[in-house]
């Protein structure tokens, strides 16, 4: 049976109980920094963006439209904040089915993302604005799964820049310097573990037949069961890879992958192949690794892939220094 993915995250949002708090917003009188709202530009229709900045005397705002290529150090453009509508309106629902008639694939990602950011946010696994969100590592299978779509998903022509009006006193306008740290030994060596992992994956090939066989279904995968049993867009997507490079090698192999055998799963999966590829060829490749290269079971390379990485006293000491160090800057 078919469902609307639009459709379900809006009646997911209604069960109270089974989602974290940030997600069932209210929508407030007034803008803020941070914010997320709807924005028209010419011929497009209402695409997600980002406030950046208010001036209240002006009552103006500048924002920066959503996108795979989106730039968080953008300037944005500059529009009146009566053209502005909060993310979570009441035409919500509306804006987003017009959005869907062009750009089904796009809205969908950016529907995801923010979902992601605010699942994130709820569950206490990032503390920070949406942006800062965009640009750290734990938004990258969300991010890069639309930059490296190697069948291309075409988002509206949105202009990112106003030249003519540079927004000052942005927080994410300029990088602050940061202190020096030694590198950071745990980090390093679990990188150096993994990369034995990626060269299975990918020069090896060694996980193909597995992959393969799942998506002829004629091998039973809990990973697929799963995203076929969720709603849309409601993924936190742990990839345990913590190297961008490596995870970014694994995901063109795995889109190369599902765009040879994939297509007869097209209608089984709704169309969506990019949550299908994070969602299940992300995580049953690197189990198939894992039991490769450590020579263990199947259900105990599960049991560590679901575990994830250990973190060093001192790494976990230092991000939360750094959590420390951007909330003093946001004061």
């Amino acid at each position: 049976m078919e469902f609307d993915p639009i459709n379900s995250i809006l009646e997911e949002e209604e069960e109270d109980e089974e989602l974290p708090r940030i997600l069932l917003y209210h929508e407030p009188r007034s803008f803020e920094v941070g914010m997320l709202v709807w924005l028209k530009y010419q011929k497009y229709p209402f695409w997600p963006a980002v406030v950046k900045s208010i001036r209240r005397r002006d009552k103006k705002a500048s924002v920066l439209f959503i996108e795979g290529h989106m730039d968080p150090k953008g300037r944005g453009i500059t529009v009146p904040l009566r053209r502005l509508k909060h993310f979570d309106c009441k035409e919500k629902q509306a804006l987003l089915n017009k959005a869907k008639e062009d750009f089904d694939q796009a809205i969908g990602w950016c529907v995801s993302l923010i979902t992601d950011y605010r699942v994130r946010l709820g569950c206490g696994s990032f503390s920070g604005s949406f942006l800062e969100y965009y640009a750290a590592d734990i938004s990258y299978p969300v991010r890069k799964s639309i930059q490296q779509d190697v069948l291309g998903t075409r988002f509206p022509q949105l202009c990112q820049e106003d030249p003519e009006m540079p927004v000052a006193g942005s927080p994410w306008g300029r990088r602050q310097p940061c202190r020096k740290v030694l590198p950071d030994r745990s980090r390093a060596a679990r990188d150096r573990a993994n990369q034995k992992l990626v060269e299975y994956i990918v020069k090896a090939r060694g996980a193909e037949s597995h992959l393969q066989a799942i998506l002829r279904n004629t091998k039973p995968s809990r990973w697929l069961n799963t995203f076929l049993n969720s709603g849309q867009y409601m993924t936190c997507v742990e990839t345990y890879l913590e190297d961008e490079e490596q995870l970014d090698l694994v995901v063109k192999y795995l889109q190369g992958v599902y765009q040879e055998t994939g297509s007869r799963m097209l209608t089984q999966i709704n169309g969506d192949r990019i949550r299908f590829i994070l969602d299940v060829l992300l995580p049953e490749a690197i189990i198939c690794a894992i039991s490769a290269v450590d020579a263990v079971d199947y259900k105990t390379a599960e049991e560590k892939y679901i575990k994830g990485p250990l973190l060093s006293y001192r790494e976990k000491e230092m991000f939360d220094n750094q959590l420390l160090e951007e909330r003093n800057q946001r004061c």
